[in-house]
């Protein structure tokens, strides 16, 4: 008990610092099926995590099916230890043309008083459709419906103190497309969330992305990986982070040069990358090796 006590004191004091120097650092839970919240709460603790983006599914510490009241419990239970829940990643998807998508709202809207209850600022979404070749067809969309959807759900989440945050995923990856689609939704709190290696796989620079999205970046990704050797695969290989080819040093650089204030948020996702399940690498090593990492990128930076 007294080792745990002054591990858990050193990583929070090691976060603290983080945070006065402008690395503040969350994960998803994604890759935390069947945690409850007290394991979640003793992870961040132990890591030195200050936030955390719970995943809302059935095998999750939250979803749809969990009351008002425990939501009330959980977050003060993440309240007291002083843990900010960053976001909630939803399954909701819109690409305009699908039937069933005005249900689909109504569940984003679920998911919106959810995190009001919360106290979580953020609503993860995704756009369109996913990507494996370049030389794919491109796949139908209808633009109109999608920016009245989030119209309407930001005009929602506005009412209960919450934000709209798209994911840079599938043809909405990239700062470009994504800049010209914030300026016709034209809502304040329609935001996105930064996955690093998406745009990056469209070809798009940091630079560029970051550039493009300006204070429309919420939250970041941190990931890592390659291309796959077959050059049509159009998505990268995913490594550990540190491991792989992307410029993180340079992307964190760039995002603090443009004043960003957000999480570095850690999605690990074995859950959908067989590539990470071979790698066999337990949380443990996965979380420890994160922190060591953005430790050292911002000690560099701070130079």
């Amino acid at each position: 008990m007294q080792v745990f006590y002054i591990t858990s004191m050193y990583s929070e004091l090691k976060s603290q610092y983080m945070e006065v120097f402008g690395m503040r650092l969350s994960f998803s839970t994604l890759p935390c099926e069947g945690w409850s919240v007290e394991q979640l709460i003793a992870c961040c603790q132990t890591y030195g995590f200050t936030g955390i983006e719970l995943k809302l599914d059935e095998q999750y510490a939250v979803s749809l099916a969990t009351s008002a009241e425990d939501l009330r419990i959980i977050a003060k239970q993440f309240q007291s230890v002083g843990i900010t829940i960053t976001n909630l990643g939803t399954r909701v998807i819109f690409n305009g043309i699908r039937e069933e998508e005005s249900e689909v709202l109504q569940e984003l809207k679920m998911c919106i008083l959810m995190a009001e209850m919360l106290g979580a600022k953020g609503v993860r979404i995704f756009l369109g459709t996913y990507l494996r070749y370049k030389n794919a067809p491109e796949q139908p969309k209808d633009s109109n419906r999608i920016i009245h959807y989030l119209q309407d759900a930001c005009d929602y989440a506005a009412a209960h103190q919450a934000e709209v945050w798209i994911e840079t995923h599938n043809e909405f990856s990239t700062g470009q497309v994504l800049r010209e689609l914030l300026d016709r939704i034209n809502r304040p709190n329609c935001k996105v969330v930064y996955d690093i290696i998406h745009p990056y796989e469209f070809g798009e620079s940091p630079q560029e992305t970051i550039r493009m999205l300006g204070h429309a970046c919420a939250h970041v990704h941190m990931k890592d990986g390659v291309p796959f050797e077959d050059p049509l695969i159009h998505e990268w290989k995913y490594t550990l982070t540190g491991d792989g080819q992307l410029p993180l040093e340079d992307i964190i650089a760039e995002l603090k040069k443009n004043d960003y204030e957000g999480y570095y948020s850690l999605e690990w996702e074995p859950k959908w990358r067989p590539e990470l399940r071979e790698l066999s690498v337990g949380m443990d090593t996965v979380f420890a090796e994160y922190i060591q990492l953005m430790e050292r990128i911002n000690k560099t930076i701070m130079r």
